[in-house]
């Protein structure tokens, strides 16, 4: 297990701010200073602690909202500046929630909110390419070309999008709906592809999360999800990753190495048909004309 999910799943600090934590020099996994998120522990077996405070799973339950996200509503934990977060509308839930992903603060619509912090990386994962579906409604009309430019997928800030699929609704006073309909997601990607063709996002909002839609919620209300639902969102983050995404990272402990025991692999292989060198005397030089390594057939 990551140390970083398991600090994030002991209720210490969300995900996003235990790498604070640990870049502070705050957490200690067997009496060690550690600050690489990515470290494995064996929960059953190492002594985790923070700022000498012994750490461990908590057996909580696990809580799981819709919330139907207004605008001006900032998608965090916590505002240093004051700002309203989804979080105040969840004062009385006495479980430690965070918002699964983001929203822009102008954008409105469907966001999830739990304490589960493994199926949170689960649906934020590119990976596993759980589908968002979003409105958009725009100060200029978009013709079919400039859409299925902008499906294909564009270059933002230096990384080439993902493709998605984009329909145009229609005209309304000057003004174009369309539906987008995305796979992963970058900060304020909607808003700046659209930039890119000169065009201005006037409204966004996210009508559909993987299987689940706002049927029946009124901006800043929320509802539990059913059974049903929970088993549908973790049913679409065990598939296969979607075709066509740029990486799949392999889980931590998800498979055996290849090319030995170690962590690295030897670039010529196990080494059993190479020569050994020779050891070298004292006031000795190197030995010359070693033979030649042999190489490996090719296949």
């Amino acid at each position: 297990m990551r140390l970083q999910s398991f600090l994030a799943q002991s209720g210490i600090e969300s995900r996003r701010h235990v790498i604070q934590v640990l870049e502070e020099g705050r957490v200690k996994v067997n009496d060690e200073v550690v600050r690489i998120s990515s470290y494995p522990i064996f929960p059953d077996k190492d002594h985790v602690s923070v700022d000498g405070c012994e750490v461990k799973l908590s057996r909580k339950k696990m809580v799981y909202f819709m919330f139907h996200k207004p605008a001006g509503v900032i998608t965090t934990a916590r505002d240093t500046h004051g700002r309203k977060t989804v979080l105040d509308f969840f004062k009385d839930v006495p479980e430690r929630l965070y918002p699964v992903g983001r929203l822009d603060q102008d954008t409105t619509g469907l966001l999830l909110v739990t304490n589960d912090g493994g199926m949170t990386n689960r649906l934020t994962h590119p990976r596993f390419g759980v589908q968002k579906i979003y409105e958009a409604v725009l100060d200029k009309e978009v013709s079919e070309a400039e859409a299925k430019q902008l499906a294909e997928g564009v270059v933002i800030e230096g990384r080439k999008t993902a493709p998605c699929q984009i329909k145009i609704l229609g005209l309304e006073e000057g003004k174009c709906r369309v539906e987008i309909s995305l796979h992963e997601g970058q900060k304020r990607q909607i808003r700046l592809m659209f930039e890119g063709i000169g065009r201005r996002v006037v409204l966004l909002h996210r009508k559909q999360y993987g299987p689940l839609t706002l049927e029946g919620l009124k901006p800043g209300e929320r509802r539990p999800l059913l059974d049903s639902e929970i088993r549908l969102l973790g049913e679409g983050t065990r598939r296969e990753p979607v075709r066509g995404e740029r990486f799949s990272p392999r889980p931590f402990g998800s498979g055996r190495r290849r090319g030995g025991r170690g962590r690295f692999r030897s670039r010529t292989g196990s080494g059993q048909n190479r020569p050994a060198r020779p050891p070298l005397q004292p006031g000795t030089s190197p030995p010359q004309n070693l033979p030649e390594r042999q190489s490996s057939p090719e296949k």
